[in-house]
């Protein structure tokens, strides 16, 4: 009976350790989310106009200046609870990607959306 009953009590631990892996991981992805639908928008308000790079918060960018700061906020959320390799780096990528016009940092952000699953947000 002991064995029965230490295999029930491993059996329990592991489905509320499994449990708590799946919600950590399905916030996780929510962070994720909303920082690549963030980018995405970015991007799109920043691609409306002619060439790249530009100077950000300039009449020039459409509009992406003004949506840089929900870029950067949402990175930092990601920054402090996306708790993976690429969130870990992605907050200093983003700011020089939305406000120094760098298309090697945007280049890695979007390459961790891809990695995320949110490569249909890039644009």
């Amino acid at each position: 009976m002991r064995k029965g009953s230490r295999a029930l009590t491993a059996v329990v631990a592991a489905v509320l350790l499994g449990g708590c892996s799946s919600s950590d991981a399905d916030e996780a992805r929510a962070y994720w989310q909303d920082y690549c639908t963030r980018l995405g928008t970015w991007q799109e308000a920043r691609n409306s106009v002619d060439a790249f790079p530009k100077k950000p918060g300039s009449p020039a960018d459409g509009g992406a200046g003004a949506l840089a700061p929900t870029v950067i906020s949402a990175a930092q959320v990601l920054d402090s609870k996306g708790r993976d390799e690429d969130s870990a780096r992605v907050l200093d990528d983003t700011v020089a990607a939305v406000t120094g016009a760098d298309p090697m940092a945007e280049g890695r952000v979007v390459s961790s959306c891809d990695r995320a699953g949110f490569e249909t947000l890039m644009r």
